[in-house]
């Protein structure tokens, strides 16, 4: 198995596309399928399935891709890490809200005072950002949910305020009005966030206190991607637990409707980095001021 079969089937994954993959890598299209067809043969399964109109990935590829990518990610770290130029590089980890909602703010204060640093931001749920933080592909991360491990330390920065969204429809607006219990709204078709979020595992214990699990629900969808997550919600798809900076501005529009949930489930958004592995003086400052905006 080589670095450049995994890129090819990465960039072929994520483009749809083995042409957009092509000209990502600068190959040739043929040159491309051949390193996926190998690769495919290696281990004797098929990753993608292709069709004159549609490419997409079998359950098998799609098991893979998540250890590609970060075998692919991992390379490119450890090559930043030995380079002249890491000296000046921060790579961040994040999870969705805090990479929407979070970072913008962080990064403009940070490079303010650094304006010769450049900062990298990977996203992924808050597992996959633990585990870049233990084998090093990212120096700081920023999660929805804090991992007990003695390589990671955390840092509280934030609590974050879950809330269930639905759509700005006729039948939940009745719903709202006539102030139907969280139960009953929770029979409605349900967006489900991917296993490894915070949200998704602070939502399954506020179902177990309403005496409910996510196995009980009518679950239609489910995604990784914020964006998505909202836009489903808006056009009717079905309704969600969320952060509320997540859907806050939706809300305000009148494009989504939001219920509080009274429980004693929350999280916190946390700053992490690897407790075992030196720190540069960049990182350092750059922890120190996150940390210092929130705490005083």
């Amino acid at each position: 198995m080589e670095f450049r079969q995994l890129e090819a089937f990465v960039a072929v994954a994520e483009k749809k596309s083995f042409s957009l993959a092509a000209d990502e890598l600068y190959l040739s299209q043929s040159t491309v399928s051949s390193h996926v067809k190998n690769l495919e043969k290696e281990l004797e399964r098929q990753l993608i399935i292709r069709t004159t109109k549609s490419l997409h990935l079998t359950p098998e590829g799609e098991t893979f891709l998540h250890y590609a990518k970060r075998i692919v990610e991992t390379r490119d770290a450890a090559l930043a890490a030995i380079s002249e130029r890491s000296q000046g590089v921060l790579r961040i980890g994040a999870s969705s809200i805090p990479s929407a909602f979070l970072l913008p703010e962080l990064i403009r204060r940070f490079q303010a005072g650094h304006p010769d640093a450049v900062c990298e931001v990977r996203q992924g749920d808050s597992r996959d950002i633990h585990e870049m933080l233990q084998d090093g592909t990212v120096d700081v991360g920023f999660l929805g949910q804090e991992f007990p491990s003695a390589k990671c330390s955390y840092i509280p920065l934030c609590a974050d305020r879950l809330v269930l969204a639905a759509p700005a429809s006729d039948a939940y607006r009745r719903m709202k009005e006539e102030g139907r219990e969280l139960r009953e709204i929770l029979k409605s078709p349900y967006i489900q966030r991917e296993r490894g979020s915070g949200t998704e595992a602070v939502s399954a214990q506020i179902l177990r206190e309403l005496g409910m699990s996510l196995a009980a629900l009518h679950i239609v969808a489910g995604t990784n991607d914020l964006q998505s997550l909202t836009r489903m919600i808006e056009e009717g798809v079905g309704i969600s637990i969320c952060s509320e900076l997540a859907v806050r501005e939706l809300a305000e529009q009148g494009r989504i409707l939001i219920w509080p949930l009274n429980t004693s489930a929350t999280r916190s958004f946390y700053i992490a980095y690897a407790s075992e592995r030196k720190r540069s003086p960049l990182l350092r400052e750059f922890i120190d001021g996150v940390v210092e905006l929130y705490h005083g």
